[in-house]
Parts: C-alpha cells; sequence; structure tokens
C-alpha cells in the first residue's frame, strides 16, 4: 500500500518542483541577464520588496522539492531487471547537491532586494548580482551531472525506456559542457527542468508496475526410509 502511494506521489513532487519553480520565477521576476549599471538600477527602483519575498519563498520550496523526487526516481531506476545501483545513486547524490547548491544563492538575490530602497551602491549590487549569476551558471554541472547519471541508470537497468535514457545523457551532457557561455541563464536550460517535468507528469499518470515479493511455502516431507 505504502508503495503503491509513494508511486504516486514521488513523481507528483517532481510536477510541484517544476511548476512552484516557474510560478515563483515569474512572481519575482529576474534582472537582465548581466545588466548595464542604468538596467539594475532601473530594476531596484522598480522592485516591490514583498512581491520579491513571496516568489521567492515559492521558488524555495519547488526547489526542496527535487529532493523526494529524486528520492522517488532513485527508488524507480533500481526497479530495472539490471543492475543499475551506481549510476543511481551518484543521481541522487547530485540531485541533493543541486539543492544544497542553489538554495543559499537565493539568500544573495532576498539581501539585495532588502537593500534595493536603501542607498544601495550600484557597482557592489553589480558584484553581488554578477557572482550570484556565475554561482548559479555553474549549478548546471550538478544538475547535469543529476540527468547523466540518470540517463546511465536507465540505459544500463532497463526501468524506464532506452529513449528516455539516452534523452537524459543527451540534455545532461550539453548542461556540463556548455557551462562557459552560462546555458543554464539561457531559454536552451530549461531543457533540463523541462525533460524532468515530462517524466514527472508521465509517471504520475502511468507508475510503473510495483515489485512484489512473493512467498513461496513448500512442504517438507519426512525422508523415504528402505
Amino acid at each position: 500500500m505504502k508503495e503503491a502511494i509513494w508511486s504516486r506521489v514521488g513523481p507528483a513532487t517532481g510536477i510541484l518542483f517544476f511548476a512552484l519553480l516557474m510560478a515563483g520565477a515569474s512572481i519575482h521576476g529576474y534582472p537582465d541577464i548581466r545588466p548595464s549599471d542604468s538596467q539594475l538600477s532601473s530594476w531596484f527602483a522598480n522592485l516591490d520588496v514583498n512581491q520579491f519575498r513571496a516568489g521567492f519563498y515559492v521558488e524555495c520550496l519547488g526547489i526542496l522539492l527535487f529532493i523526494p523526487f529524486v528520492a522517488w526516481l532513485h527508488g524507480r531506476l533500481r526497479q530495472g531487471p539490471r543492475d543499475s545501483s551506481w549510476p543511481a545513486l551518484t543521481m541522487l547524490a547530485a540531485g541533493a547537491a543541486w539543492v544544497a547548491f542553489t538554495l543559499p544563492l537565493m539568500g544573495i538575490w532576498v539581501g539585495l532586494a532588502e537593500q534595493a530602497h536603501k542607498g544601495l551602491d550600484v557597482r557592489t549590487a553589480q558584484t553581488l548580482v554578477a557572482i550570484t549569476q556565475a554561482s548559479y551558471d555553474l549549478t548546471g554541472i550538478v544538475l547535469g551531472l543529476t540527468l547523466l547519471s540518470a540517463g546511465i541508470a536507465i540505459v544500463r537497468g532497463g526501468a524506464m525506456s532506452q529513449l528516455v535514457g539516452w534523452a537524459a545523457i543527451l540534455i545532461g551532457g550539453v548542461d556540463i559542457v556548455t557551462l562557459p557561455s552560462g546555458i543554464d541563464a539561457s531559454p536552451a536550460g530549461l531543457l533540463a527542468y523541462l525533460f524532468l517535468f515530462a517524466v514527472a507528469v508521465y509517471c504520475t499518470f502511468r507508475p510503473g508496475r510495483e515489485t512484489a515479493s512473493v512467498t513461496v511455502k513448500q512442504s517438507v516431507g519426512l525422508p523415504a526410509t528402505s
């Protein structure tokens, strides 16, 4: 019974992860990527701090939901007919690391928002924005590793379609090798999130068969005597 419930709740957290991530970002908004001094000053001048905090709270909830999602995915990937334990475990560790690396960056944005109307120097703000953006770009490596490991686990273990596995490997690899261009801050960076969302939706409405343990009882007779 618990396994059946988890097979629904687990992937559903992936749907909420994507939905809250996108909703939170749209509520609070971000300045232009690598903005000029005038663009950043204008963005701060028009910033509603309360709305900004609300949006970041929603987005942080979404980020946290990535943990139960990858925990469910770890179990699902190990249900295949072949062993995929090490790439599945790598995927789980990388997913948890992505959350741990991403959440502190959110706090920097909140701090900037709170100081925006208190005489924050634009050059200081630019420095913090640049550091935060560069750090967030680096999380693309960790998210890419999450997908890459998941793809390898799928291809090795056979818990899902091989096509899904190779798609995960491809998208994860792209996230990793395109780090110098800062792809995670571009529209192409949405590919990883859209892939995870698609997997979550499919598995929510088409959960995999649970592996049931069957106990075979055998009667033991007395040994024959001659």
